[in-house]
C-alpha cells in the first residue's frame, strides 16, 4: 500500500503557493541579518590597532637605540688564503685533499675505535687552531710567521693521518696474526 505524499498534502491543502516577491523578501531579510553591525565592534578594532602600533613603534625605537650605526662600522680586515695568495690556496687545497683522501680510506672497526677517537681528537684540535690562525690574516699586514704556521698545521694534520693509517695497519696485522693462531 503505497501512499503518495504529494497527494496527501494536496488533500489537506498544505501545499501553498509562494508569493511572487517571496524570494526577494527573503534575500532582503537575509542581507539585513548578515550585515548587522554589532555596536562598539569598530571601537575595539581601533583600540587594538592603536595598541599594536604603539608596541611596534616602541620595539623599533629600542632596536635602533641598542645598535646605533652598526652598518657604518668598518668591516673586518680578515681575508682568506685565496685572497692573500692564490698559490697558498693551492697548497691548502693540496693538503686538505690529501687529508680527506686518507680519511676516506679509513676502516672503522670495534678494535680500532679507541685509536681513531684519539687521533680525531688531535685532528679537531689542529683544525680549530688552523681556523683561529686563518682569521688573523690581514690584507694590510703580511705575517710570514702566521702563513708558515698555517702551512705547518696542514702538514701536521696530514702527517697525523698518515700515522693513523700506519697505526691501523699495525692493529690489523696483529688482529690477523691472533686469528690465525
Amino acid at each position: 500500500m503505497k501512499v503518495d505524499i504529494k497527494e496527501k498534502l494536496k488533500e489537506k491543502e498544505m501545499l501553498r503557493e509562494l508569493s511572487h516577491n517571496h524570494r526577494s523578501d527573503f534575500e532582503k531579510k537575509l542581507q539585513k541579518e548578515l550585515h548587522k553591525k554589532s555596536p562598539g565592534s569598530r571601537q575595539y578594532l581601533m583600540i587594538a590597532a592603536s595598541v599594536i602600533l604603539l608596541f611596534t613603534m616602541g620595539y623599533m625605537i629600542t632596536l635602533t637605540q641598542d645598535q646605533p650605526h652598526e652598518k657604518l662600522q668598518k668591516p673586518s680586515a680578515s681575508i682568506t688564503l685565496e685572497e692573500f695568495s692564490p698559490e697558498l690556496k693551492k697548497i691548502e687545497n693540496y693538503y686538505l685533499t690529501a687529508i680527506n683522501m686518507e680519511l676516506a680510506n679509513l676502516e672503522v672497526t670495534d678494535a680500532n675505535k679507541l685509536v681513531l677517537q684519539e687521533y680525531f681528537r688531535k685532528m679537531n684540535s689542529l683544525t680549530n687552531e688552523y681556523k683561529l690562525q686563518s682569521e688573523e690574516l690581514q690584507i694590510d699586514k703580511i705575517d710570514e710567521e702566521l702563513i708558515n704556521n698555517l702551512i705547518d698545521n696542514l702538514q701536521m694534520r696530514l702527517q697525523l693521518m698518515i700515522e693513523l693509517k700506519n697505526e691501523l695497519k699495525k692493529l690489523k696485522t696483529k688482529e690477523n696474526e691472533t686469528q690465525t693462531l
